[in-house]
């Protein structure tokens, strides 16, 4: 496993989303409140990225058909949804978020 910096922690507001491209992984970061979570940045559904979406109750919904997704989890929620989605182990240090890929 390999750590990556993605980006400080003042530079994400409560409650948003990001995504970031590390190596040929797309990662989705998201924090809610001071909670940072990072997952696949794509909907098991259909391949879209989540990262069009946005976050509803602690949940990211995929703007295409509106599935939820748990952002610490990966587990999908509703349907058509039914696959979970992989997530990432987020590290905070220095007021810097790093994901270990």
């Amino acid at each position: 496993m390999s750590e990556f910096k993605l980006c400080r922690v003042q530079e994400m507001q409560p409650q948003s989303m990001r995504r970031f491209e590390v190596g040929d992984a797309q990662i989705l970061l998201v924090r809610l409140e001071e909670d940072f979570h990072a997952l696949e940045d794509r909907c098991s559904h259909e391949e879209f990225p989540l990262s069009d979406g946005f976050i509803d109750d602690e949940k990211v919904i995929c703007p295409m058909h509106g599935a939820a997704f748990d952002p610490s989890t990966g587990d999908a929620l509703t349907l058509p949804a039914y696959e979970g989605i992989r997530t990432f182990k987020v590290l905070i240090r220095d007021n810097t978020v790093y994901v270990e890929i």
